[in-house]
């Protein structure tokens, strides 16, 4: 057989694999919900886009040449396998979904050097440290507490069980403890619904207005003119209950805190600015830990 007609016979082929190829992986995808692409890390998620990103220009295979024609096949193959390794893991990945860690993610470390560099007086130092170590003690007697300055510490501790990271944070100002930032985290499962919430503001309040912005409303006046909420109607059920507006309410009788719940990144976290108090900190465990106790849905990831 001459050259020519062995060299389309190979091009045949490959085309022919491709097709094959697409075949198995829409019959795949099509298996697959909305949820399942959402519950995958971002670097798995990532790979799978680059690897699936060899069916994009399928339309001009017939003018590619045979390399191309064999990345592409490579690339599919890869992307297939990855994904049928995924679907017979679907088991294993919707426990983990649900799963909530058994640890709390510190706060990230302060973005400035002055918590450790700053000047305070002795006095108004170990002031700041009894405070602190006194709001944390109260919870948890074996706390784990680590300064990094005489104005900053992480402390981990278990209230009823459920595991927290508070980071404490002053800025020294003319040699006193000027303002103090909280930031309490704690873990959650990957299916717990999204859900930001932060101060009300003049401006905010002004996009709210003329429909720039869509926050969600709790129907609570107190709370609606405190907070802006964002996240799912779906979401404020069932993390914003009485129980955790309340909470929140009490909080921001010191300062209106900010708090967000990632499940991609299974944390939920709380920021306020007050000086280290026992009623602050319960009613901000009591927000998190309600948040964290609540019981999410199992979401199919198979149709």
């Amino acid at each position: 057989m001459p050259a020519s007609n062995l060299y389309r016979d190979a091009h045949l082929g490959l085309r022919s694999r491709l097709d094959e190829l697409e075949a198995r992986v829409r019959e795949t995808e099509a298996e697959l919900t909305d949820a399942f692409w959402a519950s995958l890390d971002r670097e798995v998620r990532e790979r799978l886009e680059r690897l699936r990103a060899a069916r994009v220009g399928r339309a001009r295979a017939a003018n590619d040449a045979f390399e191309d024609l064999a990345r592409a096949e490579g690339d599919l193959t890869a992307y297939h396998d990855a994904l049928k390794q995924l679907v017979e893991r679907l088991p294993m990945l919707e426990e983990a979904w649900l799963r909530v860690p058994a640890t709390a993610p510190d706060p990230p470390p302060p973005e400035s050097r002055w918590a450790s560099f700053g000047w305070v007086e002795d006095e108004e130092a170990h002031a700041f440290t009894r405070a602190s170590i006194s709001c944390v003690r109260d919870r948890d007697r074996e706390a784990d507490i680590f300064w990094a300055s005489r104005t900053s510490c992480l402390a981990r501790f278990t209230d009823a069980g459920v595991p927290f990271s508070l980071r404490i944070t002053a800025s020294p100002q003319s040699g006193q403890i000027g303002e103090v930032t909280m930031w309490l985290v704690t873990s959650v499962a990957r299916a717990a619904p999204a859900l930001s919430i932060r101060p009300e503001s003049l401006l905010a309040a002004f996009g709210k207005a003329v429909g720039l912005r869509h926050e969600q409303e709790v129907g609570d006046p107190s709370f609606d003119g405190l907070f802006l909420v964002e996240g799912t109607q779906h979401a404020v059920v069932r993390l914003l209950t009485p129980a955790v507006r309340n909470a929140l309410l009490a909080l921001a009788r010191f300062d209106v805190p900010t708090l967000e719940v990632a499940p991609e990144r299974r944390i939920a976290q709380i920021q306020w600015q007050f000086e280290p108090t026992a009623k602050a900190l319960d009613a901000a465990i009591r927000v998190l830990g309600a948040i964290r106790e609540t019981r999410v849905v199992a979401v199919p990831f198979r149709k």
